[in-house]
């Protein structure tokens, strides 16, 4: 789980619903807004889309964003006790268009050999 230092002002920032700029970041926003408000999948997927924004779509953006959903959800559950399966739907929720940029990145590049 990351950390993000307590002197920082970016807890507060993010806390108040500032785009994420890290996985980290996004990671701590989805824990937080969890652990005081309760899952609310609209507001997750909020978060979600603003880490996203102004950003051209890369493997790195994907791989961060599905990588805080699940290390959220696996410290949700360890440290909160809380049913947090809506943040594995929200994360299964982007497989087709994963999927698609795979496929596509594959068509330009070339497959694994």
């Amino acid at each position: 789980m990351p950390y993000i230092e307590s002197k920082s002002d970016r807890r507060e920032k993010l806390r108040n619903g500032e785009p994420a700029l890290t996985a980290g970041e996004l990671n701590y926003q989805i824990f937080f807004y969890v652990k005081h408000c309760g899952v609310d999948k609209s507001v997750i997927e909020c978060f979600i889309g603003q880490f996203f924004a102004g950003e051209k779509i890369n493997y790195q953006k994907y791989n961060d964003m599905t990588g805080a959903l699940i290390r959220c959800y696996v410290e949700i559950k360890r440290r909160l006790n809380i049913e947090v399966d809506d943040l594995l739907d929200i994360c299964a929720s982007y497989n087709d268009e994963i999927a698609k940029y795979e496929d596509l990145k594959c068509d330009q590049n070339g497959d694994v050999e």
